[in-house]
């Protein structure tokens, strides 16, 4: 169990960290940022289809 949390924190953090650049780039705003951060915070209480269809509303000009 501990390595399946181990690989799901860096998940976590691996995703956090890509938008974080992202948003670096001036490629995603501050508030963007902010959303997904609070998302990716709280993932684990979505499916993963309702996941996605968050991350749409942040991001609707995106094709996830």
């Amino acid at each position: 169990m501990d390595n399946l949390d181990s690989l799901d924190l860096k998940l976590v953090l691996s995703f956090a960290n890509a938008y974080r650049r992202l948003n670096e780039k001036g490629e995603i705003s501050d508030q963007q940022l902010e959303e997904v951060m609070q998302l990716v915070e709280n993932y684990q209480n979505f499916a993963p289809a309702e996941f996605k269809n968050k991350l749409h509303e942040i991001f609707p000009e995106s094709d996830f």
